[in-house]
Parts: C-alpha cells; sequence; structure tokens
C-alpha cells in the first residue's frame, strides 16, 4: 500500500456513512408509510434516488477528475449531511422526496471520488488487494446496519435512526477533512485534461471495448442482485415456509463469505488474470441462480446462499480493480460513474422485469431469467474482451508498417 495513512480515512469514512444509510435505508419504506405515504407516494421517493443515481453518475465521476478528489469527497458528505439533518427534522413527504434525490446526487459523487483515492492509495499492481479490502467496509457495515437500525428503532424510534445516521455522516465529513490532501487521487493519465461533462463524452467511455465488457457485466449482475434480493424472500416463506431467521440467514450467508473473501480474492485478483476472474464468477453465479427453484429445505438454500457469496466474489475485487485500470485511460470518476449507472440501471430494471415475469409466468421463471441474464452478460463481457486483445494485437504491426513507410 502506497499510503495507508490514507486508505485506513478512507476505509473509516466508507464504513461511517455506508453503516449510516444502512442503517437507515432498513427501515425507509416504513418511515414513509409511517407518514401516510401509500401507493406513488411510498414508492416515488425510492423511484427518484435511483433514476438520480442512474443520470447523475456519469456527471458527477466526471466533475472528482476536473475538480479534484478533495473538494468532491467534501461536496459529497456535505450533502449527505444535510440530507441526513433533513430526515431528522422534517416529516414533509415533499421535501423527504426532494432529499431522497439529493441523497441519489450525493451517492452518484461519493462511490468515483471514493474509488479515485483508493486507486491513488494502492499504487501500480496493487489494485485488487486495495479495492478487495476495501469493500469490506461497504459490506460490514450493510451487514451489521439492519440489526443495528432494529435497535435503534425499538428504543428510540425513527429520531434514533435518523440522528445516528446524520451523526455517522458528520464523523465522516470531519475525517475527509482532516485526512485527504488538497492534491490527491491523481494517478490517471488524463489527469492534466479538461475532462467533458457531456453524455458524449460518456458514450464514448462506454463504447470501448474493455469497458463496454464491463458495462454489460456489471448491468447483469444489478439485474441478478435484485432480483435475488426482491423474490427470493418470497420463495423461502411462501414455497419453502422458512422461519424469519432462516430467511434472516439464507440472506446473509452471502453477504458474509463475499465480506471474508474479498481481501484474499483481490490478492489473487493482482497475480491472476482479472478477465478470467470475472468471467469465472459471472458464470458461476448465474448456473448456481438456475438451482435456486429446485432446492429443497433450509440447508439446501443456505448452501446455495453461500455458493452465491464465493463466486460472487470472485469476480468483485478482479471487475474494480479492470475499471481502475480504465479509470487511467478516460479518468477515474468519469469511468466509475459510467460504471455506476449501468449497476444501478440494473437495480431499477431487474425488478421491474422479475415482477412482470412473476405475473405472467410464475414465480421460479424470475430465477431462471436470473440465470439467464448472467450468461448472456458474461458472454458479452467475453466478446468484448476478446475484440479489444485482437485490437490490441494489431496495433504493434499497423505501427511498425507506418514506420517502413516513413
Amino acid at each position: 500500500m502506497k499510503n495507508g495513512k490514507l486508505f485506513k480515512s478512507l476505509f473509516l469514512i466508507n464504513f461511517a456513512t455506508s453503516l449510516g444509510f444502512g442503517i437507515a435505508d432498513a427501515f425507509f419504506s416504513t418511515y414513509l408509510f409511517s407518514l401516510g405515504g401509500r401507493g406513488i407516494l411510498l414508492g416515488l421517493p425510492l423511484l427518484l434516488f435511483s433514476l438520480s443515481k442512474i443520470l447523475f453518475s456519469p456527471v458527477m465521476g466526471a466533475c472528482v477528475d476536473r475538480f479534484g478528489a478533495r473538494g468532491a469527497v467534501t461536496f459529497s458528505l456535505t450533502l449527505y449531511l444535510l440530507v441526513s439533518l433533513g430526515y431528522l427534522f422534517s416529516s414533509d413527504l415533499t421535501l423527504i422526496m426532494a432529499l431522497r434525490l439529493v441523497q441519489g446526487v450525493a451517492c452518484a459523487m461519493f462511490r468515483p471520488v471514493m474509488l479515485s483515492l483508493v486507486g491513488a492509495a494502492s499504487g501500480t499492481n496493487g489494485e485488487g488487494r486495495a479495492v478487495g479490502t476495501f469493500d469490506i467496509s461497504f459490506y460490514l457495515a450493510i451487514g451489521v446496519g439492519p440489526v443495528l437500525g432494529g435497535v435503534l428503532h425499538d428504543f428510540w424510534g425513527f429520531y434514533g435512526i435518523f440522528a445516528s445516521l446524520a451523526s455517522l455522516c458528520l464523523l465522516s465529513l470531519a475525517v475527509a477533512l482532516r485526512s485527504i490532501p488538497a492534491h490527491s487521487g491523481e494517478r490517471t493519465s488524463c489527469k492534466q485534461e479538461k475532462v467533458c461533462l457531456t453524455l458524449p463524452a460518456a458514450l464514448k467511455v462506454a463504447r470501448h471495448g474493455t469497458m463496454g465488457g464491463l458495462l454489460f457485466f456489471i448491468f447483469g449482475r444489478g439485474c441478478g442482485i435484485s432480483l435475488l434480493a426482491g423474490f427470493l424472500p418470497i420463495l423461502l416463506n411462501a414455497r419453502l415456509g422458512l422461519t424469519g431467521t432462516q430467511t434472516g440467514l439464507v440472506l446473509a450467508s452471502s453477504t458474509l463469505v463475499i465480506t471474508t473473501l474479498l481481501r484474499p480474492v483481490g490478492r489473487l485478483s493482482d497475480c491472476h488474470s482479472r478477465k478470467s476472474l470475472v468471467l469465472l464468477g459471472g458464470i458461476s453465479v448465474s448456473l448456481l441462480y438456475f438451482l435456486i427453484p429446485v432446492a429443497q429445505g433450509f440447508q439446501q438454500v443456505l448452501v446455495l446462499g453461500g455458493g452465491i457469496g464465493l463466486c460472487s466474489v470472485l469476480s468483485q475485487p478482479a471487475s474494480t480493480a479492470l475499471l481502475l485500470e480504465q479509470g487511467e485511460r478516460h479518468g477515474t470518476g468519469l469511468a466509475v460513474g459510467v460504471f455506476n449507472s449501468a449497476l444501478n440501471l440494473g437495480f431499477l430494471v431487474g425488478p421491474l422485469f422479475g415482477g412482470w415475469l412473476q405475473s405472467r409466468f410464475g414465480l421460479t421463471s424470475v430465477f431462471y431469467a436470473a440465470g439467464w441474464i448472467g450468461l448472456a452478460a458474461a458472454g458479452l463481457f467475453a466478446a468484448s474482451a476478446l475484440v479489444r486483445e485482437r485490437a490490441d494485437a494489431r496495433q504493434p504491426a499497423t505501427s511498425s508498417q507506418d514506420v517502413a513507410v516513413v
């Protein structure tokens, strides 16, 4: 690790912020319902949050490259703090919808700037281990968040939840102001260029061979994750008759395995082919989705949950390390922003498509669709990587011919 002190600060900032919103988001729908939100008023804040992340991620990511990491992380954490204070002191549904939109904008900037700083702290050829270790802060937080949120809700209600969120956002902002230097995150070859903030710039990044493959892959993964999160509890409860505790253990098993293995798999991605790991993980997870409808009993679905976590973690550090490599070509902030747009689009499309499939063909069709989407995404990733490798292989020959002509 080139800058261990900076990395530790980034880990703490990401953990505190993720924990705060992990606490709040687990009970956000319940909070809206308690305020009288029904129908569209219940779903609109959640939709606005997703749409704002999809639309603003490329722009916010490009802003990171143009205006610097310290300013970007301060801006995003300040927005997070203002949003948390708004939740704490307001109960107006219209204002909460506006706050949810602002939260999406802050989220659209937060991930690109954090990965940009992690890349700067990791040094060359250590991205896999760095991002694997860094993502532990996220998975640990979202695992602990709902449990801690439940305790806070039981003792202090929604006031306790949002007060904790505001405190954690304030802590993150204080750590960022203290530990992130004015000139940080500048590791890309395009750092001196004025990064364009327009849609054509984002589309140009998306059309690049390797980057395009990553976008196909992460869209498919987003669809699979959202389908699993939305419809697996229904299958476990309605079809298999599992208790609430058993359902919780199955849902937590994947996150637990991912959190445990992120660091060693990150090291693995630094010394083996990252594209192969992404492909292996994507195909393996997709095949496991096909087994969910035929699983019988608690033990089988628990093993499947752990297996999905094991296969998912194979591609997690490798895909993020490949993304940081693309950041050297396009600008880390812009590359991560476009990547996050594709991920959040998958999160949005997955449940909508799954709801249509369930109503038309039944519950089991949702998991088969998740498997086929994952396989298609892995195939498109492999095809994009192959096209890029062939283009790179032709490049030296073309260059030598040009020299001969001169």
